[in-house]
């Protein structure tokens, strides 16, 4: 089963078992509704997990797993990221997971500047970190990106003067 980081559990909260996540999915009720099924790495292992309840708090998402409604049975897990299986039926047409893009080979002109190393997530938009004979960082919208093909991993842009070296 493929799956995608949802968040990372950052802290605790209060003493009842609830962990303070930063959430990182678009799908926040879908992927922290009660009875769902997340994963953490837990020192390189995977943990089932099913969630026992979720709410918002001060812009994070505080959630408790089954069986763990005590601090002392989670503490352990700060620092820990969260994992829920991809589920593409989740996706409009033309979006994508982060994982899609790591790994895609970045054209501008028909010049490889690199592939995808990383997606940094931001309010407005998010920057695509392409790593070639330097590393670029490009913003991940329509005035910079003009064709994706995900499916054989390429992404066409078309930069402005300056935006990288090409040597």
């Amino acid at each position: 089963m493929e799956k995608v980081i949802v968040g990372q559990i950052v802290n605790t909260h209060g003493i009842k078992g609830e962990l303070k996540v930063k959430a990182s999915t678009d799908f926040v009720e879908e992927r922290f509704a009660t009875g769902a099924k997340l994963f953490l790495d837990y020192h390189n292992q995977d943990i089932e997990m099913t969630v026992a309840s979720h709410r918002f708090h001060k812009g994070h998402v505080l959630v408790t797993f089954e069986n763990l409604r005590d601090i002392n049975l989670v503490e352990k897990y700060k620092g820990c990221f969260i994992y829920a299986p991809k589920d593409e039926s989740l996706l409009d047409e033309g979006e994508y997971y982060i994982s899609d893009l790591i790994g895609c080979q970045v054209y501008e002109r028909g010049h490889l500047i690199g592939d995808v190393i990383d997606v940094q997530l931001y309010d407005h938009h998010d920057i695509l970190v392409v790593k070639g004979k330097e590393k670029v960082m490009i913003p991940y919208v329509d005035a910079f990106v003009i064709d994706e093909d995900i499916e054989n991993k390429r992404i066409d842009v078309q930069l402005i003067e300056g935006f990288y070296h090409e040597d």
